[in-house]
């Protein structure tokens, strides 16, 4: 079962060119380690100096700033609830609500309507442009 699972993390992790690799047995908790890991293990290296710590990354924003997010966050999650409370609405005098919003509403303005002339000549333009569909035989 160890093998098993070790193999398929292997797969998952390095993925489908590395199949060689996933296709080696992985050892199990009471087998010994490969010899080549016990000599990487033995030699002696150096520790590493300050000068290898990588710089402090820019632009990231310090824990003050961080704690000032959160609380706004909280803050305005606060006043979205008291906003949205059940005691802040209610479903009661639907008509008296639609009265004062038709009250409010501006009327649309008049429809601009041409004269009976121009409608006329415009629909015996379109007539005379019109030709019938072909009879079906």
């Amino acid at each position: 079962m160890t093998t098993l699972i070790c193999r398929s993390t292997l797969v998952l992790v390095l993925g489908a060119p590395s199949a060689s690799l996933a296709a080696q047995p992985c050892p199990g908790p009471s087998e010994a380690p490969a010899p080549d890991l016990l000599a990487q293990a033995g030699q002696v290296r150096p520790y590493p100096a300050f000068c290898s710590i990588p710089p402090t990354p820019a632009g990231v924003r310090g824990a003050k700033a961080f704690k000032s997010a959160v609380v706004e966050t909280r803050v305005a999650g606060a006043r979205l609830v008291a906003r949205t409370a059940p005691s802040t609405f209610s479903l009661e005098d639907t008509d008296g609500f639609a009265a004062a919003a038709r009250a409010e509403a501006a009327p649309p303005p008049p429809m601009i309507t041409p004269g009976d002339a121009a409608t006329e000549d415009f629909a015996a333009s379109g007539r005379k442009r019109v030709t019938p569909p072909p009879r079906p035989r």
